[in-house]
């Protein structure tokens, strides 16, 4: 989503799409309880945006997670050190300890450079534990994507 012309703006606003995604998936839960529910894909937003990255951008990126888990959606990954391999070199928007991901690099990257995390998984409380995400971002198994593909395990 792009702002209004009259703004001058060049920004795109990607928290807006994916606040309209989660507004969808309100429809899909009749209770607070026990639904099994896996949610995945490209939200084109940065997760865990550190001390380094803007405060404006983190805050608006965090109402995503924040609105899922009051939905009883918990972020299950894909994230390190199971989850795929991480970035390098670091993105300086990122704190160190982050558990980050990269699952989508630029038209100026290749897979072996990658360094932003966009696609995440999320699972109903009531199955969480049981679902596990691993971004396929090494070079070998990236595929002909500018976005990993993300397998998702269900454990029965």
């Amino acid at each position: 989503m792009n702002p209004v012309s009259q703004t001058g703006s060049k920004w795109i606003f990607s928290d807006a799409s994916a606040h309209r995604l989660v507004s969808d998936l309100s429809g899909l839960i009749g209770k607070p309880k026990n639904h099994k529910i896996i949610a995945a894909g490209d939200l084109n937003i940065l997760y865990g945006y550190g001390e380094y990255g803007s405060p404006y951008w983190k805050g608006r990126y965090d109402t995503i997670f924040d609105r899922m888990a009051a939905l009883g959606l918990r972020f299950v990954g894909p994230q390190a050190p199971d989850g795929g391999r991480q970035a390098n070199p670091w993105p300086e928007e990122l704190p160190e300890n982050s558990l980050n991901v990269p699952t989508f690099h630029s038209n100026k990257q290749t897979p072996q450079t990658a360094a932003r995390q966009l696609d995440y998984v999320f699972a109903s409380e009531s199955i969480a534990d049981r679902v596990k995400a691993r971004a396929l971002n090494s070079v070998e198994e990236w595929g002909p994507s500018d976005h990993c593909r993300i397998m998702i395990e269900l454990i029965i």
